[in-house]
């Protein structure tokens, strides 16, 4: 790349004050409007593209390069820039889809493992309630069989009393020997009976625990996020 080093001059500072600006095109048209030939440098001093003639006239001693060259030097650093950062974007985006896919598999993971952390403990929840249930149902099963025994027991003893009472009422009108003959047999039958003092009533109850969050927490894993 063309460079020419020259000291900056009276041209430079009134060229940067405002007078050689109006020689560039506002609408940004291909030529010199002063001479209507094409740009061919670029003064670093006065930042502004120029043509041939006012290379000579008015730039003659500043810093310039060739046009052509500048911009390919540009275009070269400003293509490297962009390939540069398109790169990187399409890594980071590579890279940010790659750990949305393990981020989301391990959110999978885990509510699964979470899943059968609670299936297990409601397994074992409703063996132990089966089992309870069933402990209560067996005793119940044990102590009706006892109480109804007793029961029939009684039925009977009531029902020969019954029994029993209506002869006595029917021999009543009978003589007396004849009742009292009666009464003779029926004494040793009734003596024979014994009742039984009856067992104190079977109870049952339930006393329910209400565990803490804390125990219910402390039958999980813990949740670590990052």
């Amino acid at each position: 790349m063309a460079q020419y080093t020259v000291p900056i001059c009276e041209i430079c500072i009134s060229g940067q004050a405002g007078e050689h600006g109006p020689n560039i095109n506002k609408e940004e048209t291909l030529l010199c409007t002063e001479h209507e030939e094409s740009f061919l440098f670029y003064c670093h001093d006065c930042e502004t593209p120029v043509c041939r003639i006012c290379s000579v006239k008015k730039h003659s001693r500043h810093l310039m390069t060739d046009l052509a060259e500048l911009m390919l030097e540009l275009k070269s650093k400003v293509s490297n820039v962009i390939i540069s950062k398109s790169t990187t974007s399409q890594l980071n985006i590579s890279k940010i889809k790659e750990e949305t896919k393990t981020y989301r598999e391990e959110v999978k993971a885990v509510i699964k493992t979470i899943t059968d952390e609670g299936k297990y403990w409601k397994q074992l929840f409703d063996k132990k309630e089966e089992a309870l249930i069933k402990e209560v149902q067996d005793k119940e099963h044990k102590e009706i069989q006892n109480m109804t025994a007793y029961r029939e027991v009684n039925e009977g003893v009531v029902e020969n009393c019954q029994t029993w009472q209506k002869d006595i009422k029917k021999m009543e009108t009978t003589a007396d020997i004849l009742l009292f003959k009666k009464l003779k047999q029926l004494k040793p039958e009734v003596d024979q009976i014994v009742l039984k003092p009856i067992p104190n009533a079977p109870s049952v109850s339930y006393r329910n625990k209400k565990p803490l969050s804390t125990e219910i927490d402390s039958l999980f894993g813990e949740l670590t996020f990052v």
